[in-house]
């Protein structure tokens, strides 16, 4: 790890880049944890900023190594991924394999990887858990401490269909049964820690940050953020209202900053309208009148600490991809689509 700070900013965004597109390959492949891989790394992102020493070229690697925590999922049996239900004895040997074929297939350089994380991220503070080695407690690395309280937080608060009754918890649920986890299967001063971290962004968000809030600060907010940081390096000090007073060359920025975000985690209809946004630009509404029914919410219903708007498009976009950032009704919002048998429905929430 030592010589990794020296990497170029570029260079650093090129391999998330491709660490993104690694981690919406493996979700392809295992559809019922859309998005849990971005919010690990956001919780275990969250996690080191407390930790003393946790330089931000370790948060970075850290970052991109939680991302990938379940990438060998890609080279499981799908069959075995969305059993609904329990798994039997080699079905669970199967989905323990994961750990250790996420590091045979490592789909970004081994420098920007702490790949000790990906590999115990599933071993248990007292030394169980899998794969198999004689390696516990403070022996197991720092990283794969980090990424399984954020991974069995989110785990927990999210549905599952192998939770044939209790499919999601809620986040203080999740909190009191990592409380009882503390020692055995999780780091425990890390658990604590977890704690306080869960309720500065509760109270940050108005409310309990867990798997369907997560959903959208993931996304929205933190490419907002990113695109502000950007914009910083391309224009230098300016004033986040009038970012481009006194200035001529606003295509130009514009221009740029999407190329720059196109390199990071968004597509281009996403850049441009994050850009846009963060750049004072007039917005385009992505879908034209006519072209929806809707379902519910025109102006947002609440659900949890969001709202969401749902639609029904009369015509299949040309792209459903799972998360796209879109323009509606004046205002950015996160789209997730689905195929259902009257058409494409979008969930719109902020």
């Amino acid at each position: 790890m030592g010589g990794w700070s020296h990497i170029s900013e570029d260079r650093f965004l090129e391999v998330r880049a491709a660490a993104e597109v690694a981690r919406r390959n493996c979700e392809d492949h295992d559809p019922i944890t859309q998005q849990h891989s971005v919010r690990v790394a956001h919780w275990s992102a969250l996690l080191a900023t407390r930790l003393t020493g946790f330089g931000a070229s370790r948060i970075r690697r850290l970052e991109i190594t939680a991302m990938l925590h379940d990438y060998g999922k890609t080279f499981v049996d799908p069959r075995v991924l969305n059993k609904q239900g329990p798994l039997d004895d080699w079905e669970w040997q199967e989905m323990r394999r994961h750990p250790e074929l996420g590091i045979e297939h490592l789909p970004v350089p081994l420098e920007y990887v702490e790949p000790e994380g990906i590999r115990w991220h599933h071993k248990h503070y007292n030394g169980g858990g899998y794969p198999p080695g004689e390696v516990r407690g403070i022996d197991l690395s720092l990283e794969a401490r980090i990424i399984a309280c954020a991974d069995v937080f989110d785990a927990l608060t999210s549905r599952r269909p192998y939770r044939v009754d209790h499919p999601a918890f809620s986040p203080k649920e999740a909190l009191e049964i990592m409380r009882g986890m503390a020692g055995t299967q999780l780091d425990p001063g890390l658990v604590s820690l977890f704690e306080s971290v869960w309720q500065g962004e509760s109270s940050r968000v108005g409310g309990e940050a867990g798997a369907r809030t997560l959903q959208v600060m993931s996304v929205l907010g933190v490419e907002l953020q990113r695109a502000r940081d950007l914009l910083r390096k391309i224009i230098g000090p300016h004033d986040p209202n009038l970012p481009l007073a006194g200035r001529t060359d606003g295509e130009s920025v514009l221009r740029d900053l999407v190329q720059r975000l196109e390199r990071t985690s968004l597509g281009r209809e996403s850049a441009v309208n994050v850009a846009r946004h963060v750049l004072r630009m007039p917005l385009a509404e992505t879908f034209a009148p006519g072209s929806f029914a809707m379902v519910r919410g025109r102006e947002g219903t609440p659900v949890g600490h969001h709202l969401e708007v749902r639609l029904l498009l009369h015509r299949p976009p040309k792209d459903v991809s799972y998360l796209r950032v879109v323009v509606y009704r004046g205002a950015l919002w996160v789209c997730i689509s689905e195929r259902t048998d009257r058409g494409v429905e979008v969930r719109l929430s902020r």
